[in-house]
């Protein structure tokens, strides 16, 4: 019952092609299991969703949000979408968007904008999505938005990863993010039906921001999306795949979070070792700070029994796939993207390749290198102005690119 539904999926299509083969297959190793349902039914969308169009909201309620824990934020009026999207392959699934209205009007022109921000989950588990951490108080993005939550701006953050927490799965978190903001302009009652479009997110939740951005033109072509800040951004994931140590939490969370995605390509349970599979089911839902703490110092090649995992052929194949600029899918929209120079965990040359080429292809593209704070630092340093760059496409400011 805990096996993802991709999973299930890809055994049984293995299976019925072992048989029309007319051979009976080996018995097959046992998937690793998929994130754990969260308890709360109100998450759980209907098994039909031919009635809904993508970003269609099925339900709403309203929630309040919290930071810290027990300090409540009455300045924002706060609701929760359920909404259809689509995973990688355009199935059908059901994610959650939240949405924060503040309590003062907007004063700039035009109607208010909203804010798409995208949270650096990192995360394997259902309980690490800002629906479940804004209203809990554990989201320290709460605070981070707060900038732009009081110039008046809506803000929606999206559990872009979808039902399966497929971490790093490219076109899956483009699409949530996408129908995020098409199920907040849908739902009447906030208001933002002609809402401009800004987009911003960091580290893991600059690579969803940076995927929903060059996904939008062909996935959501009628969204008015003005400008987008992304920094941290591990674009280049083969490259970094190739370079980087296959150590701690962006391996283990690259592997098992594509293993839920593509379980036909990407099969873990072949690859660890029995140790192995006994120490991945303990990051099954894994928050950022508890896989950090496990996988410290950890290597895939430590429980690996067939070598190099990351260099399997399929495995490559998968990593290429959801690495940014591979295909012709071009952001059609100005891009503000930062990255530290001294960044370490995701070295700045996994994304300056990327906007190379979207300056190849006439992107209007400012890059602003960091002041050499590492990556952490880099969020600190890279916000503000960030925040003042899409503020400024808002008010109409002409952009600077600098490619």
């Amino acid at each position: 019952m805990g096996r993802s539904r991709n999973a299930v999926l890809g055994l049984v299509a293995a299976c019925a092609a072992a048989l029309t083969l007319g051979v009976i297959p080996a018995a097959a190793a046992e998937p690793l299991p998929g994130p754990t349902p969260l308890a709360d039914n109100w998450f759980q969308g209907p098994t039909d969703l031919s009635g809904y169009a993508n970003g269609d909201v099925i339900r709403s309620r309203p929630v309040e949000v919290r930071f810290p824990a027990n300090t409540p934020w009455p300045v924002v009026e706060t609701t929760q979408l359920l909404y259809r999207t689509t995973d990688s392959f355009g199935a059908p699934v059901t994610t959650t968007a939240t949405v924060m209205v503040p309590d003062r009007p907007w004063t700039g022109p035009g109607a208010r904008p909203l804010l798409s921000q995208q949270q650096a989950m990192d995360a394997l588990g259902l309980a690490c999505n800002p629906s479940v951490t804004l209203p809990a108080g554990k989201s320290q993005d709460l605070a981070l938005i707060s900038p732009m939550l009081a110039l008046g701006y809506a803000v929606v953050a999206s559990d872009y990863q979808g039902p399966e927490m497929a971490w790093i799965a490219g076109r899956q978190t483009a699409h949530g993010v996408l129908d995020g903001i098409r199920a907040a302009q849908r739902f009447e009652p906030l208001g933002l039906s002609q809402a401009p479009v800004v987009m911003y997110g960091y580290s893991g939740g600059g690579h969803a921001t940076a995927w929903a951005a060059e996904q939008k033109a062909t996935y959501a072509p009628e969204l008015n999306v003005i400008g987008v800040a992304e920094g941290g951004v591990p674009g280049d994931l083969a490259g970094l795949s190739e370079k980087q140590p296959a150590v701690g939490f962006t391996a283990w969370g690259t592997l098992l979070g594509l293993s839920r995605e593509y379980p036909d390509k990407i099969r873990p349970q072949e690859y660890l070792t029995p140790e192995g599979i006994e120490f991945a089911e303990t990051l099954t839902d894994g928050c950022l700070t508890d896989l950090l703490g496990k996988t410290k110092g950890i290597s895939l090649a430590q429980y690996s029994k067939v070598g190099d995992i990351l260099t399997i052929p399929s495995v490559e194949a998968v990593i290429e796939e959801n690495s940014l600029a591979r295909t012709a899918a071009t952001p059609d929209m100005p891009l503000f993207v930062f990255h530290d120079t001294k960044d370490v965990l995701i070295p700045d040359w996994g994304m300056t390749g990327v906007v190379r080429e979207y300056c190849n292809r006439g992107v209007d593209v400012q890059y602003a290198p960091g002041l050499g704070v590492d990556h952490v630092g880099g969020a600190f340093v890279g916000m503000p102005p960030a925040y003042k760059w899409l503020d400024d496409r808002v008010v109409g400011r002409p952009t600077t690119p600098n490619c």
